[in-house]
């Protein structure tokens, strides 16, 4: 993608694109987040052509249609472009929030302003007025009452778009923390694990230890062709469980992709982290599965793993490639084993 905007308009775009998608009832994922921000950002101008025609033909944006726009004009982002939708996402979720907070503020105040202009009239009038002041303030109390009247209708307009503004937020959150998770094994993605090391690096400083660890399943490939795709899932997902429940508190699993997975451990030395990865290790080569189709007993799978210690300014890219490296180490010194990085 190219955008290049500052902060202040990127929160300018953003506020056209949410009452356009609320208007057209387009679904606020973050495909259409990123097809309405290109629209009023006009970065695209054959984007919004075909948006345009869209609209104009279906009254809204189907999903199909939005991602095959996507595909064709956006299509897959780099990881620079990654951190900018993040960013985009970030002032979203900002920018709801004031707005949220604004409404609030706005229907009190309102409130709060007919009320006491409610009362002002009630005590006018019980108050002896000449004929001359008398026709006035019953003019004055009808437009008060038409005041009124009009608040309690704006409120009812504040209190609807509320409900939306929560249902956007809502959806917002649901959408990044799906953005964020593996469907499969219900564990955080590589996103997860840059993000923690990137905060954890900015946070602690160059001199705090902090190790990771690469585990890959040990001839899973093997495994899906003897048993099927669907016990390897099963399998994934299995271990998936078990790194939720041995990682203490503080570590977190993430799948790689495949059959591989990562644990990074902050504030953990070497011995630490493996000790971590041992565990894990054992526990997965005791537990015997059966197949539920057929009844068959299958063997424990196990896992090879290395472990890493990031080095004084290391980045995250040589952190994960020295510690791959003692993976492979493992591998071809029999699986099923841990390996330290040099």
């Amino acid at each position: 993608m190219k955008f290049s905007e500052d902060s202040e308009l990127a929160v300018k775009y953003l506020r056209q694109a949410i009452p356009t998608m609320m208007q057209h009832h387009i679904v606020p994922n973050p495909i259409n987040y990123t097809l309405w921000y290109s629209y009023y950002s006009n970065v695209y101008p054959e984007l919004n052509k075909q948006l345009e025609h869209t609209i104009e033909r279906y009254q809204t944006c189907p999903v199909e249609v939005s991602e095959s726009l996507f595909l064709q004009h956006i299509g897959q982002t780099n990881d620079e472009d990654q951190s900018q939708n993040e960013a985009y996402q970030r002032a979203l979720s900002v920018m709801v929030n004031n707005l949220s907070d604004s409404i609030n503020e706005t229907s009190d105040q309102a409130s709060g302003f007919s009320a006491a202009l409610q009362l002002d009239i009630e005590a006018l009038e019980k108050h002896e007025l000449n004929d001359e002041i008398s026709p006035l303030i019953d003019s004055l109390s009808a437009n008060a009452n038409a005041i009124c009247d009009a608040n309690d209708a704006f409120n009812n307009k504040l209190v609807d778009a509320q409900k939306e503004i929560r249902a956007l937020k809502e959806e917002l959150d649901k959408s990044r923390e799906e953005a964020n998770t593996d469907p499969l094994t219900g564990l955080s993605n590589r996103r997860v694990l840059e993000s923690i090391y990137n905060n954890f690096v900015t946070e602690a400083g160059d001199e705090s230890d902090l190790s990771i660890i690469i585990m890959d399943i040990d001839k899973f490939k093997v495994f899906n062709d003897t048993h099927g795709h669907l016990l390897g899932d099963q399998i994934l997902k299995y271990v998936g469980s078990l790194l939720k429940d041995l990682c203490p508190n503080g570590i977190k699993p993430v799948r790689f992709g495949g059959e591989e997975f990562a644990i990074v451990c902050p504030t953990k030395n070497l011995d630490t982290s493996q000790n971590i990865a041992e565990k894990i290790r054992a526990k997965l080569e005791s537990v015997p599965f059966t197949n539920k189709k057929t009844g068959d007993k299958i063997p424990p799978v196990t896992a090879s793993f290395g472990v890493a210690k990031r080095k004084c300014q290391e980045n995250l890219s040589s952190l994960i490639e020295r510690a791959d490296k003692a993976l492979y180490l493992a591998k071809d010194n029999g699986r099923n084993q841990v390996q330290l990085a040099m």
